[in-house]
């Protein structure tokens, strides 16, 4: 069921948002993965389940819980809450146990939608996930417009080696280091898609 819905999810956002994807050979067949992206419009959990062959579970502010059925839906679709502006210790746990099963967790260490489409300062939390769980940390970026029969590409980039970041301490400092290094990729294809279009890409 989960296949079909995906499907058909793919559908819906290849035609509204004439949806374009590159680079899913980036993403291991089996084991775990951490796919974390620049976070720019609500549409981008969905985007990216509908994108994914695997299925996927993210983290959602935990506001969208406070509806039992929505919260029975997107939990169904693999959401679990998280405390927005503080370390959410229970949502860290939970992302490190589905990591350590094997699964793919989508995250959004900017921990908020960007205004201005411009790449935010990273959360301490997507080094720890990648690094506890040693899972393979994969970024993309999300560009295009948010609008129907606009157009929204992802590009699924190469998997990046967090382990080699790590320096002699991993400790909280570190950790925002680390976790700032491994949105640079998002940040440099961020810059060559601006530079190829000669425009600034925003959500509307």
């Amino acid at each position: 069921m989960y296949q079909v819905i995906r499907w058909l999810g793919w559908m819906f956002f290849k035609f509204f948002f004439r949806l374009e994807v590159y680079g899913r050979h980036h993403i291991p067949k089996t084991g775990a993965v951490l796919l974390y992206a620049n976070h720019r419009s609500n549409w981008d959990p969905p985007i990216l389940a509908a994108c994914i062959p695997r299925k996927v579970h993210y983290m959602a502010k935990e506001e969208l819980f406070r509806n039992p059925l929505l919260a029975a839906v997107i939990r169904w679709f693999g959401a679990f809450p998280v405390k927005r502006g503080a370390a959410d210790v229970g949502a860290i746990k939970q992302g490190l146990k589905l990591l350590r099963q094997g699964e793919v967790l989508i995250i959004f260490p900017e921990g908020h939608r960007s205004k201005t489409g411009k790449l935010g300062k990273a959360q301490p939390g997507a080094a720890l996930l990648a690094l506890k769980a040693d899972a393979t940390a994969v970024p993309v970026l999300l560009t295009g417009r948010y609008r129907p029969f606009g157009k929204v590409r992802v590009n699924i980039l190469p998997p990046v080696n967090v382990r080699a970041m790590v320096g002699e301490q991993a400790d909280t400092k570190s950790l925002a280091d680390i976790a700032a290094q491994m949105m640079e990729p998002i940040q440099l294809a961020m810059l060559e898609t601006s530079s190829t279009t000669g425009t600034t890409d925003s959500r509307a």
